[in-house]
């Protein structure tokens, strides 16, 4: 492009068409003899440079049709592709809600003596290891403090803080946390409460149960209700992973494994609340 720009460009341009008219002229005054024949001699070399500046012109100008179709094209696959992961955002999404309504319709079905409410998980705070959560209802909601929070895998925990339309989740693996607990085999009771050294890995302890309790590993643990018991009777803990005697106390002190992994909620998107169940809350 500089090129056609250039002196020279324009000097040869002048000089075809000089010669061109020159010739065009003696022909048509019927002079055909030799100085005709001189100047197309002479205007050979001009003709046949016009001639490869007229085909780098078309090559310029099939490079820049060929970029307008790329250009368009590439358009067309953007938009294909970006059509391509909404929908697949889309997808993913109505999967995870298909799969959540399950859950919460097969608790329903299970429990039909609960009122529950879903909450979204939408903080989690890093100091205490994601197992204290902020869920996005309160108390417009009809939430309330020390309502149960589950999953379908079990106990989650319960609502410690409360704002107008958010709410603060204690897990069963904090310190803060303590429940009245028995096991499925043998129906030996205890109290189930967080432990700062399980926390870390997502466990938690059971405690006060007699040295001559019949309690093996394996053993499933659940919620004893009662009075003054935060959670309804029979909501599913965890298992049994470990057991020791604490010879100070003359008791046996049970180590637990939660129903849900409390090492790995990056998963868990929803929980549901407890608002209220037939058997007393």
């Amino acid at each position: 492009m500089r090129f056609l720009k250039s002196k020279t460009f324009l000097v040869c341009v002048a000089v075809v068409v000089v010669l061109a008219l020159t010739t065009a002229l003696l022909s048509a005054l019927g002079i055909t003899g030799p100085i005709r024949s001189v100047l197309k001699t002479v205007a050979k070399p001009f003709e046949w440079c016009g001639s490869q500046v007229a085909r780098a012109v078309n090559g310029v100008v099939d490079v820049f049709a060929d970029y307008d179709r790329l250009k368009a094209e590439n358009e067309q696959l953007r938009g294909e592709l970006e059509s391509l992961r909404e929908n697949m955002y889309d997808g993913e999404v109505l999967h995870e809600e298909n799969q959540w309504l399950r859950e919460y319709l097969n608790l329903a079905t299970t429990h039909p003596e609960f009122q529950l409410v879903d909450a979204q998980i939408i903080a989690r705070e890093s100091d205490n290891y994601s197992t204290v959560l902020s869920l996005n209802r309160g108390r417009v909601h009809g939430i309330k403090k020390n309502m149960p929070v589950i999953t379908q895998e079990g106990v989650f925990g319960y609502v410690k803080e409360l704002g107008l339309d958010w709410c603060k989740v204690v897990s069963i693996v904090e310190t803060a946390s303590s429940v009245g607990a028995y096991t499925d085999r043998a129906g030996v009771t205890g109290v189930v409460e967080g432990d700062a050294d399980l926390r870390d890995g997502g466990r938690c302890r059971m405690t006060y149960i007699e040295n001559t309790a019949d309690l093996r590993i394996g053993d499933k643990v659940y919620t004893g209700g009662g009075s003054g018991s935060l959670y309804p009777p029979g909501l599913l803990i965890g298992e049994i992973v470990s057991i020791e005697a604490d010879e100070s106390t003359r008791s046996l002190i049970a180590e637990i494994q939660p129903s849900i992994d409390f090492t790995n909620l990056g998963s868990l998107n929803r929980v549901m609340v407890i608002c209220g169940y037939a058997t007393g809350g």
